[in-house]
């Protein structure tokens, strides 16, 4: 018999076995959360890209009834809920404003047309609150359109304000 041919079996020792554990653990682990991580944040933009174009329409609608107003030979803030900056809505579906008792509604969506409004559809998470306030000389009006919805478990909040002038 020859000693020196022994038939050495050999195999992985425990330590060998968590080092290569935890290499493949953090290997995986990593580019998991970096798309996690980027889903959220497109969840994210894609909500705050709906939200400004909610608070720019917000905008337009008083832009356009104020137009309106002045064209028919009215007073240029005529027809809105408040000029003292009590919040109020703005359907754009059938071009009516109502106050806001407390906080305004939720608004609705239509999936067939993609429209947003307070009269029919599905509740969403956005809130639209409008305010206008006439500045001293009364041919100045600031408007701040509001945006509130939720991400996850986070609230998030997107004004937008803009002067309008009685340019009669």
């Amino acid at each position: 018999m020859n000693l020196k041919k022994k038939n050495k079996k050999r195999g992985f020792t425990l330590i060998e076995t968590l080092v290569a554990i935890s290499i493949l653990v953090v290997s995986v682990a990593g580019p998991l959360t970096l798309s996690s991580k980027g889903l959220v944040a497109a969840f994210f933009a894609r909500d705050q890209v709906t939200a400004f174009y909610l608070a720019q329409e917000g905008i337009e609608f008083i832009r356009n009834v104020r137009d309106e107003n002045i064209l028919e030979g009215s007073s240029w803030l005529n027809g809105l809920p408040s000029i003292v900056g009590e919040p109020f809505t703005v359907n754009i579906w059938d071009d009516a404003m109502a106050s806001c008792s407390g906080t305004c509604p939720k608004l609705l969506y239509i999936t067939s047309n993609g429209l947003y409004n307070y009269s029919q559809g599905e509740e969403t998470k956005y809130t639209r609150t409008v305010i206008v306030n006439i500045l001293p000389g009364s041919t100045e009006a600031e408007i701040t359109v509001t945006i509130e919805w939720m991400t996850g478990v986070l609230s998030r909040t997107f004004s937008v304000r803009e002067n309008i002038f009685d340019w009669q």
